[in-house]
């Protein structure tokens, strides 16, 4: 269950990231308290991606700030912010194909990362970790499959696997169901909903239908600012948000005509 904690995990205090004379976000603020699941959504352009990136500390704030359990991170290197414990999983799978899906999960199950770790065999806490991950994300019929021979939907969940080996506190993941059929869009959404408590999750995602099967509180962005915040039936109620979504009919009729 989340955290009984109201302070925020994640903090983002009046951020503004400008590229050349573009804003790709102006004055965002963001909360999310420990243990919760939170959805983000947007049309193209809207901010999203640039967010998990200030976040991340790929992209530094023109002003405001990014709190992190309190401390600012936000003029940290990345290497600074993954190390306390904030992970992010892109779009594409990025798993090691030649290696079976518990190979993947043994790697980084592993503590000390350095290149001649993998010369050593896995401990026994790192084997029980990684059968912890198979079964967590499913996988446990197929430990010894190639991640090449491996489903899109199941690279996609071992890599899940693989940066939840981390135990990050914070979870950020980017259209984690892109690629994905009906059922494995489904099966991804209970393994999310599955970590969640454990771990702080901020899921981006375009599929309303996936959205809507995680059952979470859900931040819309527009323009690079925060333009909604609620459950997904209030916003699909809300004629702005469909029409940032959908377009604006009228305007797009003039201007065929």
């Amino acid at each position: 269950m989340p955290s009984e904690r109201t302070e925020p995990l994640l903090d983002v205090r009046g951020v503004t990231v400008a590229f050349g004379g573009f804003k790709a976000l102006t004055n965002l603020s963001l909360q999310v308290p420990p243990g919760h699941l939170r959805v983000l959504i947007g049309p193209n352009g809207a901010g999203k991606s640039t967010l998990l990136d200030t976040i991340i500390g790929k992209v530094r704030p023109d002003s405001g700030e990014v709190r992190f359990a309190g401390r600012v991170i936000s003029r940290l290197p990345e290497h600074r912010v993954a190390g306390l414990g904030i992970c992010r999983k892109f779009q594409a799978p990025g798993v090691l194909e030649g290696l079976t899906a518990r190979e993947n999960l043994l790697l980084a199950a592993r503590r000390d990362k350095g290149v001649l770790s993998i010369l050593r065999p896995p401990t026994p806490a790192e084997q029980t970790r990684a059968d912890e991950l198979l079964d967590l994300t499913g996988l446990t019929g197929r430990a010894a499959i190639p991640a090449a021979a491996l489903a899109h939907g199941e690279k996609q969940w071992l890599e899940i696997g693989m940066v939840v080996a981390a135990d990050p506190r914070l979870l950020l993941l980017d259209e984690p169901t892109a690629g994905m059929t009906a059922q494995e869009t489904a099966q991804t959404a209970a393994l999310i909903q599955t970590m969640a408590g454990r771990h702080t999750v901020l899921v981006i995602d375009h599929d309303m239908h996936f959205v809507d099967l995680l059952n979470a509180p859900v931040t819309v962005l527009h323009q690079g600012q925060v333009f909604r915040e609620g459950d997904l039936a209030t916003l699909r109620a809300d004629p702005a948000v469909m029409e940032i979504y959908l377009g604006r009919p009228r305007e797009a009729a003039h201007a065929q005509a």
